[in-house]
């Protein structure tokens, strides 16, 4: 039996995260053990959703936090394939390119 969380998106997806991919996450970046509690916060009330420019079926739930790494945007990278799986989850300075799916109207 794998184990793996389930999240729930903004619109009641749910989103696998198995923990494989969570310890890979860990080691690639470990400074994401310092925010690992936003992921589910991310996925149910993101600022914005992307689409990748890169593959079509990766989808990118950004929301900033100003205690994150002195303020930053959390992603949380999705990829859509027969269910949806994290990916991959980092912090950044700015939302990369691609199509807006969903947007926080203020």
């Amino acid at each position: 039996m794998i184990d793996e969380t389930i999240y729930k998106d903004i619109f009641g997806d749910d989103i696998i995260l198995t923990q494989d991919t969570r310890d890979n996450i860990l080691k690639k970046h470990p400074e994401v053990a310092d925010f690992w509690d936003k992921i589910a916060q991310t996925l149910l009330s993101p600022d914005e959703i992307r689409r990748s420019i890169r593959d079509e079926r990766v989808i990118l739930y950004y929301r900033f936090d100003g205690q994150v790494l002195d303020g930053k945007w959390v992603v949380v990278v999705v990829k859509r394939v027969e269910r949806r799986f994290i990916s991959t989850i980092y912090a950044t300075d700015q939302i990369k390119s691609g199509d807006i799916l969903w947007k926080k109207t203020m």
